[in-house]
């Protein structure tokens, strides 16, 4: 037997805990009595020393065994020792390293900071709890989504279960975290942040975290003095830096995009600063990049927008492609005056900058469509949304150029297709803001890469270069159809062939697993250098999440 216990990926000293169970057992009693709980302490102790491992059971204890009011009190009492102010450093020291285990966390709190605190006449709440309900509240309690959970999630991509969330954000707290304390009366000019205008240092008390690889995010727990039991964090972005380092770090560093272009004017933002007192606009171009483009519940959101001109391997997250298309991007703030006009927005889509930061997302070397996302000017972070418009300059030809020449630069591709048969399609069984461009996008990326479908044109080709190209070859399943991919785009689509758009009245080459024209748009294929083999594309005129274009080929 070992001498610890693992709880929840804590270690414990197991002969404490094993005295804690004896004493709630045997006798018909459940609670630990004042007796019990001074034997328990006694045995922890060592010439009135404990370890960490001893100093966290004793807590553990505490908080999860049932304990009388006497015994409650007084172990209390030993946590919260009338001289622990006068003994700061050791205070500081049990806290942060025995009570919670942090090895290398660091604070810059002195013991005037923290006995100002409690002289305050509105405190109850004294320093000692509000620290340790401040280090609760930054492994488990965020509020915002610049809560330190929150950040971590962005930025660690794959972690869904509160154990691996909580041992990621101890991991980034030890990896030179600093703890601040906000001191009654505080100069904020003096203070190495600029502090939110929120704040009421009478009635709150407020604890900050920084994590340099979160810069310029300041983390701040706050609670009232006067109890406990309302206690929880935000994180806010320091204006201090200027703004352009604020941007690159919000863009490249928390959001994590490495090839995002912005086009944000110092000026422009500083006019908008003015509309309304306590917006930041850090904050509001991280809930942009983080929350608004991923908000799918607009009437043509950017997640739709994915849905309709890409092939989602139900492999990956939506989020990949969504990000990859990011990627290609340029961002622009858009003003009240010419930042409209300039971006073209549709008159009904224009919000309230009186209330809301709008921003604007072109992808040109992906597509026409544009994007307006949104962050509140004061309130919540998370009400960020997006919402999307294709420009109408565009003619039916023009669409197709640009699908099958500017894009995937397949120009010997013949496409057969007329508005009027699209426009009657759309009118009649929709949905009426697909364009025909969107569906020529789709449809090209559902013949390189359905590899699930059987018969696909992916599958054929796998089997036509089975020597060539053979999946075993491959570590990483994706590297395998990138080849393929590949080979389609090279040998197959960049020479000569025909991608006819079929009509209500289907011709003789109607799929020959009669999908009906009234739920998918469909697409017939014919590429000469694959032989006599004919192929359809369908694609779901209105897709949930299970339900993907396919691609399917016939001698």
């Amino acid at each position: 037997m070992t001498y610890y216990k693992i709880i929840n990926g804590q270690r414990y000293d197991r002969s404490l805990l094993e005295a804690a169970e004896q004493f709630t057992k045997g006798r018909g009693e459940w609670q630990i009595s004042l007796d019990e709980i001074q034997q328990i302490y006694a045995q922890a102790a060592d010439a009135l020393k404990f370890t960490e491992i001893e100093w966290q059971t004793l807590r553990y204890i505490g908080e999860n065994f049932p304990l009388t009011q006497p015994a409650k009190k007084w172990l209390q009492e030993r946590f919260d020792a009338p001289d622990e102010i006068k003994n700061f450093d050791q205070l500081m020291h049990r806290i942060v390293r025995m009570e919670f285990g942090f090895k290398q966390l660091q604070w810059q709190i002195t013991a005037t900071e923290a006995s100002n605190y409690n002289k305050n006449p509105f405190t109850v709440v004294t320093f000692q709890i509000a620290l340790r309900q401040a280090l609760r509240a930054f492994l488990e309690r965020g509020f915002n989504t610049l809560s330190l959970q929150s950040v971590v999630r962005n930025r660690v991509l794959g972690l869904e279960n509160e154990a691996d969330i909580q041992k990621t954000v101890r991991e980034r707290m030890e990896g030179g975290g600093i703890l601040y304390l906000v001191p009654d009366g505080v100069n904020r000019e003096n203070f190495p942040y600029d502090l939110p205008a929120f704040l009421n240092l009478d009635g709150f008390y407020y604890i900050g975290l920084h994590i340099p690889a979160f810069s310029p995010v300041l983390f701040m727990a706050q609670g009232t003095r006067t109890t406990q039991s309302s206690f929880f964090h935000i994180g806010y972005i320091s204006q201090r830096p200027a703004l352009q380092d604020v941007i690159f770090a919000v863009v490249r560093q928390l959001s994590q995009f490495s090839n995002l272009i912005w086009e944000i004017d110092p000026t422009e933002v500083e006019q908008q600063m003015k509309i309304r007192r306590g917006q930041n606009f850090g904050e509001a171009l991280y809930a942009v990049l983080t929350v608004g483009i991923f908000n799918g519940e607009s009437s043509f959101s950017f997640r739709d927008f994915i849905l309709q001109d890409v092939w989602v391997d139900p492999e990956r997250s939506l989020d990949y492609y969504m990000r990859d298309y990011i990627e290609s991007g340029v961002l622009t703030l858009l003003s009240p005056t010419s930042g409209v006009s300039d971006f073209n927005i549709p008159q009904n889509f224009i919000p309230d900058f009186d209330y809301f930061w709008v921003f604007g997302l072109t992808m040109p070397r992906r597509t026409d469509a544009r994007f307006i996302i949104t962050a509140q000017r004061e309130g919540n972070l998370d009400a960020s949304w997006n919402d999307g418009f294709l420009p109408e300059n565009l003619t039916f030809e023009q669409q197709i150029q640009r699908a099958m020449g500017d894009e995937f630069h397949f120009p010997r591709i013949e496409v057969k297709a007329t508005e009027a048969e699209f426009e009657a399609q759309r009118t009649q069984f929709g949905p009426d803001y697909r364009t025909f461009s969107s569906l020529l996008r789709q449809t090209l990326n559902t013949m390189l890469n359905d590899y699930r479908t059987p018969n696909s044109l992916f599958y054929i080709v796998s089997q036509v270069h089975a020597d060539e190209v053979q999946a075993d070859h491959f570590d990483d399943p994706q590297e395998y159809r990138a080849a393929i991919r590949f080979l389609i785009y090279e040998k197959y689509l960049s020479g000569a062939g025909i991608l006819e758009f079929l009509p209500i009245e289907l011709p003789d080459n109607n799929p020959p697993n009669g999908e009906s024209i009234e739920q998918f748009w469909q697409f017939y294929g014919y590429l000469p250098a694959l032989s006599d083999i004919g192929f359809w594309v369908i694609i779901p005129r209105f897709p949930d999440d299970d339900q993907l274009p396919y691609c399917y080929g016939f001698n």
